[in-house]
């Protein structure tokens, strides 16, 4: 058997160190669980809220900081995603890493959205349209909502990553009141409980729970 010159094992050795630590970067990339889900992402549907009178507060903490989780309402949306911000730096990113902007009904059925220009920064969520457009602010409004998304746990965040604009998406969980419960600054953040508002806190702040997208549940 020939022996390998140490000149040539040291090359071996700086040629398969940097695969050897890709491989290990890319294997310890989260990849979401899920199941199979066979019922169809209905659309057309209006988000469905209830009371969530039964629902205790309860402590929350996605990483360092503790939160306190107020659920005001249980909350089912489906619709089509207009659009997915990824927030790192704000005061919000550590507990909510992504705002999911969604149409329903109306706006979906008659393809509507698609004659709209959407956007996400700081939080909120624009469109634009054409003169021809046939209806008004109020209407877009009604039909869609920009929804701060905390994930209850990592395989949820985990399956944020792989949503992208234009699909359609089944979200379940609980809409929210957050407070922090220690450390400075103080940090709150209430959720809208109407589909009907448009200034500030209009957006709903959506403690998920289960993700349907693309024939798989996630949870």
């Amino acid at each position: 058997m020939n022996k390998i010159s140490p000149d040539k094992q040291k090359i071996i050795r700086l040629v398969l160190l940097p695969a050897i630590v890709l491989l290990t970067f890319i294997s310890c990339d989260p990849r979401p669980q899920g199941r199979p889900y066979s019922g169809k992402i209905e659309i057309n549907l209006e988000p469905e809220q209830y009371p969530a009178e039964d629902i205790p507060e309860f402590v929350f903490q996605p990483n360092r900081a503790k939160y306190l989780i107020a659920p005001r309402a249980e909350y089912y949306l489906i619709g089509v995603v207009l659009g997915k911000e990824r927030y790192r730096y704000d005061r919000g990113a550590d507990i909510a890493p992504y705002d999911l902007a969604i149409a329903w009904n109306k706006l979906v059925l008659t393809k509507l959205y698609k004659q709209l220009k959407w956007s996400q920064s700081g939080r909120w969520y624009h469109w634009r349209y054409d003169e021809d457009f046939p209806f008004d602010n109020d209407f877009v409004a009604r039909y869609s909502s920009n929804n701060h998304i905390i994930p209850a746990n990592p395989n949820i965040r985990a399956a944020l990553g792989l949503v992208r604009k234009g699909e359609n998406i089944g979200l379940f969980g609980y809409l929210v009141n957050v407070s922090q419960t220690e450390g400075e600054p103080e940090f709150t953040w209430n959720t809208s409980l109407s589909r009907e508002d448009e200034a500030g806190g209009s957006c709903e702040v959506f403690y998920v729970t289960e993700i349907r997208y693309k024939g798989m549940s996630y949870k």
